[in-house]
């Protein structure tokens, strides 16, 4: 190791012990967390967990009192102060969706050389229905090229506490602790899709059947609020779009209404109660959307969205486009109405990449271009992903 690397990784460290300091005391006084301690068995790993709100990776280092390096989607840093900190300050890996796979896996394996523990959530994304997403198979892979030790860590209680469609915290335990070490040579021993096993069976958690088994009550005010950046289908009518949310309460125009409990689940009001949870209720919105994408129609409007600020990237930094846009999706294209001379369309088949880069802003990029749009009211982003997903042939899980 140069000189000039052991500099750069005593300030990474020396900032993450800050930002461990600090946060600390946000565990403690602000997330009501319950982290248990734990003391690795080896001095080089990667830890792997499950992603349920924006302070997991303070629990995490709170557990391990380590300098862990993590591994961040390039979504985080396009403000310049967060980007300081976290890239430059911190030490943390930069996952460019831009990048070639095998420049994020070479900063991995460089990081495991220099003997700096790693730190991946496994989803990529924070939840947003309360049950542990799809992970890439070839994480596996991964870990055992890194050739270093695996913890495993879950944490529980995340979702009810800051759900990631939700506009604040809500007052209610999180816990948090390390699932399992294994070491290089157990790891060695085993196959990547035995990796890929344990993984799962470690990091998963279904936060309603976790709080059926030991019921806890989250508190808060306007618990329902903008619950509409998840849930975007009626249950009662099937309609699209046409559920809003005020206070503890989500209503459709058709009139069905459900109240957002401090337990977490839904609760009958007027008419009878379809989906108590989150959960379920997004399952089944997704094969209702999957049906209304295929089974449209070619050439007629699938559904849009007025009131779309969009935006470019230019040298990463947002450049507006409009602030008034219309979004619109067909079977074979995506079409962003930017004025009254001025659209851009993406068709489907050439599209690389369609990905909600927050639960209300989808980005779409062609090989040559990024496109942002955000909406000035609140709508699930994830449905435009989806549907992508659904024309080019593949599955959305």
């Amino acid at each position: 190791m140069t000189l000039k690397t052991k500099f750069k990784t005593f300030i990474n460290k020396s900032s993450v012990n800050v930002v461990r300091f600090f946060g600390f005391w946000i565990v403690l006084l602000i997330a009501h967390a319950k982290v248990k301690r734990y003391v690795p068995q080896n001095k080089n790993f990667i830890v792997i967990a499950n992603h349920s709100d924006a302070l997991d990776p303070i629990y995490i280092l709170c557990s391990l009192r380590k300098y862990i390096r993590y591994v961040m989607g390039d979504h985080v840093i396009f403000n310049p102060v967060v980007k300081f900190l976290l890239k430059t300050m911190c030490g943390w890996i930069v996952k460019g969706r831009d990048n070639h796979p095998s420049v994020l896996i070479n900063d991995m394996m460089a990081s495991a050389k220099e003997g700096v523990p790693l730190g991946l959530f496994a989803e990529g994304t924070i939840t947003p229905n309360g049950e542990t997403g799809f992970f890439s198979p070839r994480t596996g892979q991964l870990v055992k090229d890194l050739g270093v030790a695996l913890i495993t860590f879950r944490i529980k209680g995340g979702f009810f506490h800051t759900p990631r469609w939700g506009t604040g915290l809500r007052k209610g335990p999180i816990f948090a602790g390390v699932v399992h070490e294994y070491s290089p040579e157990e790891l060695e021993g085993m196959t990547a899709e035995e990796v890929n096993a344990i993984i799962k069976r470690d990091i998963y958690v279904n936060a309603f059947e976790e709080q059926r088994k030991r019921p806890r009550i989250y508190k808060g005010k306007n618990l329902a609020e903008h619950i509409e950046r998840i849930l975007y289908i009626c249950p009662h009518c099937n309609q699209v779009g046409t559920l809003r949310s005020k206070g503890d309460f989500l209503t459709c125009d058709c009139g069905y209404k459900v109240e957002f409990g401090r337990d977490g689940f839904f609760h009958e009001c007027e008419k009878a109660l379809v989906f108590d949870n989150v959960l379920d209720w997004d399952k089944w919105q997704k094969g209702i959307w999957k049906d209304k994408v295929l089974n449209t129609p070619d050439g007629e409007l699938i559904f849009e969205e007025t009131e779309q600020p969009v935006y470019t990237l230019v040298k990463r930094k947002k450049v507006e486009l409009s602030d008034n846009g219309i979004l619109r999706l067909y079977k074979d294209r995506f079409e962003i109405v930017l004025n009254e001379s001025e659209t851009i369309t993406f068709s489907i088949e050439k599209l690389k990449l369609v990905l909600n880069v927050s639960v209300e802003s989808v980005m779409f990029f062609d090989g040559e271009r990024f496109i942002y749009v955000k909406s000035k009211n609140p709508r699930a982003a994830a449905k435009y992903v989806a549907a992508w997903r659904y024309l080019i042939g593949k599955d959305y899980k």
